[in-house]
């Protein structure tokens, strides 16, 4: 430690010392009783500024599948896209490459997509009749849903004549590439010539485009009985392809859609393809697209994201997964829900697609020659959100449709994404005035919920709730009242719900940072007093560092005058967000008397929160963040001890106006009227008006300079 942290830290110390009386926290409930959440307009998703694009499914295969039936199109089209469905507006559409016609390996009935384009003998033409089925969906989808609608196409193979295999479910080395070198400018060539068709014959706008699937995978080999896939290398073949893409692109005047990428299957993979792309194809990509079969690092993808200025969206996963004991039709909702949450809250993506909204068929014929899986086990795991039954023409509709609408029906497009802990997500329409909370309990029991919507500065009277459970499907359960600021309920066990609260206002710009320069601060040491994680990360402007103080720790800035402070902005170390809960941001004008504007009381969110409502007067010269002593008592931290851990601190407010300081340097004197009288005599032009105004008459003149001088030498008397 050096000398002017050393003499910072003790005198600190010393202050902090002879006001500070620390009251142990009353020993929390126990974990299960109750889920608490704060939300905060201010505290809102970071990719995209927070502002939610919606929820969507890929088409194919399914409507490979049902498309070829008006009855069952129409019918997915208003389940799925319509207003009394699940209103989803995003549809991935599969740009089919097409396997060599000789080919019979693919045996699932839904999963043979047609190419558009017939290769004999060198000659390649285009086939706009191909692909009736999945085009027939796509259609009826807009119209069921309207403006909000979004199409992205992609591709899980070129060509199979493109391809070293002659296969386009991959290469006979599922590892190595099956574009072959000489194919990429061809392969984009077809896909932006089927974007180009689509747009201008059958009028289905591209919003974007991804030439890859899974790419960096061993998935995809040559003669597989499932899908077309392709291996892309990472870095030179996924570059690659996506600089050839936006030349073809260009080429047909397609400048407006974005190219996205590279959806790999994992988290963790999709971070190492993208830093590995090529300058020039990070540049052509418009938005991240990522899967999350697998992987952790959701955190570190989003702040990927960020420092390269790309949007990012969830753009698939399912899975056969369950949650909740023995929860019946209900565990594959529950599972679902949770994993919306995850990667929504954990991303703050900007949109989520399921990947297949039917995964299973019912059919006595099945489909060319192939028989398909029938009915799933809806008490158990199973992929998908409804079944379609084409001997009677109807779609089955399971939890996990009703689920996975208690999101998409109420957190609309266009509304910003808030930060929210537990299992739980929060969307606020501003310009409406709603606020839309989802809680999940995949517990047996009922569970206390408690909402803290002090954030707001306006906070409605009611919330309606509307529930899905193994008993109710989308079911108005009434309102509930708002008392205060507090939405105080029970969840039902085993139970999703959604609460609908109207007349919320909030959301005003963050105004007047102050400035925090290193000589401002003091603190206590750091774990093995490393200067990596001093106190200073605290203050020097990036989530990525920390302070990672010990028990008793704290850090401190002295504004060197009080100020009005207006909001605190805080993150929490990355990973270790449990460890702020009962921390507590304290304000002092003397550094000896302490007040407590604010307290941790639930694990926060990822990346800074903020807060505007304080609990005590907002003038501070002096600004703490402490922890309490001793073990923690809440049910979030399992540590030993309180550990002052915190990544980033901010603070928003503007000097205190004191009377007569004309030049703002926190006192009053002679320097003032030298000010005072330069202005009058009209050699400076700004002043400080507030305080040189002492005749409080909002104009300047001989008569405040009469009284900022008897002010002065009343003073020095």
């Amino acid at each position: 430690m050096n000398f002017k942290r050393m003499v910072g830290t003790v005198t600190a110390a010393l202050v902090m010392l002879s006001g500070m009386t620390v009251k142990v926290p009353e020993k929390s409930a126990p974990a299960d009783a109750a889920m608490v959440i704060s939300l905060a307009p201010e505290n809102r998703y970071e990719i995209n500024g927070g502002k939610f694009q919606g929820w969507g499914t890929s088409l194919c295969w399914w409507a490979n599948r049902v498309g070829y039936s008006d009855i069952l199109a129409q019918q997915t089209a208003d389940l799925f896209y319509g207003d009394e469905g699940l209103r989803m507006n995003i549809a991935r559409f599969n740009i089919g490459g097409g396997d060599d016609p000789s080919h019979t390996h693919i045996t699932r009935t839904d999963s043979n997509m047609p190419g558009y384009t017939v290769y004999n003998n060198g000659n390649v033409t285009y086939d706009w009749n191909a692909d009736y089925n999945q085009r027939n969906v796509v259609q009826r989808a807009i119209k069921a849903c309207g403006d909000d609608m979004i199409v992205e196409m992609f591709s899980n193979s070129p060509p199979y004549y493109m391809t070293n295999s002659g296969c386009s479910t991959g290469n006979k080395d599922s590892g190595k590439n099956n574009l072959r070198d000489d194919q990429y400018t061809a392969f984009a060539e077809y896909l932006a010539e089927v974007c180009d068709h689509y747009e201008k014959y059958w009028g289905v706008k591209v919003q974007s485009i991804d030439p890859m699937n899974e790419p960096y995978t061993n998935f995809w080999g040559a003669l597989s009985q499932k899908q077309e896939g392709c291996h892309f290398d990472q870095g030179e073949s996924e570059s690659k392809i996506l600089v050839e893409l936006k030349k073809s692109l260009d080429k047909r005047g397609l400048n407006d859609v974005i190219i996205c990428g590279t959806d790999e299957t994992s988290i963790d993979t999709q971070i190492d393809c993208f830093n590995k792309l090529s300058s020039e194809a990070r540049n052509i990509l418009g938005r991240i697209d990522t899967h999350t079969y697998s992987g952790t690092q959701r955190s570190k993808l989003k702040e990927t994201a960020l420092a390269n200025g790309k949007n990012l969206w969830m753009s698939e996963v399912d899975g056969s997964g369950v949650s909740g004991t023995n929860a019946g039709e209900m565990g594959a909702g529950l599972w679902l829900a949770e994993r919306m949450v995850l990667d929504c809250n954990e991303l703050n993506c900007s949109a989520w697609i399921l990947w297949q909204a039917i995964d299973n068929h019912i059919s006595s014929v099945g489909m060319n020659g192939n028989k398909d899986k029938g009915m799933v086990n809806v008490n158990g795991g199973f992929w998908g959100l409804a079944v379609a039954d084409h001997d009677k023409n109807e779609i089955i509709l399971t939890k996990k449709y009703y689920s996975f609408g208690q999101f998409s029906r109420y957190i609309r497009p266009g509304m910003t994404m808030l930060k929210s802990s537990g299992n739980t997500m929060a969307a606020f329409d501003e310009k409406n005035g709603r606020l839309v909370v989802v809680a999940i309990n995949s517990g047996s029991s009922a569970q206390e919920f408690n909402v803290d919507l002090s954030g707001f500065d306006e906070v409605g009277t009611s919330a309606q709730a509307v529930r899905t459970s193994n008993t109710e499907s989308w079911k108005d359960i009434g309102n509930i009242a708002i008392s205060g600021t507090s939405l105080k309920t029970d969840l039902a066990p085993q139970s999703i719900t959604t609460y609908i609260i109207d007349g919320m206002k909030g959301g005003s710009a963050l105004e007047n940072k102050i400035e925090i320069k290193p000589d401002m601060l003091s603190g206590t040491e750091s774990w093995k007093n490393m200067e990596s994680s001093d106190f200073y990360k605290a203050y020097d402007g990036s989530t990525g560092t920390y302070f990672d103080g010990l028990g008793d720790g704290w850090t401190m800035v002295d504004l060197g005058r009080n100020y009005n402070i207006s909001a605190i902005g805080y993150a929490p170390r990355n990973g270790y967000e449990y460890r702020m809960v009962d921390g507590r941001f304290e304000f002092s004008k003397d550094g000896v008397n302490w007040e407590t504007a604010y307290t941790v009381s639930g694990k926060p969110n990822s990346g800074m929160n903020y807060v505007k409502k304080l609990g005590c007067e907002n003038t501070a010269r002096y600004v703490r963040y402490a922890v309490p002593s001793g073990a923690p008592q809440n049910e979030y931290n399992k540590d030993s001890v309180y550990c002052c851990n915190i990544a980033e601190i901010e603070l928003y407010g503007t000097p205190e106006v004191i009377k007569g300081d004309v030049n703002s340097d926190g006192a009053v004197d002679t320097a003032d009227i030298v000010m005072l009288q330069q202005y009058l005599f009209g050699k400076i032009t700004e002043i400080n008006m507030s305080a040189a105004d002492l005749c409080r008459d909002d104009k300047l003149n001989g008569y405040d300079m009469i009284l900022l001088r008897r002010l002065v030498f009343a003073k020095a008397v």
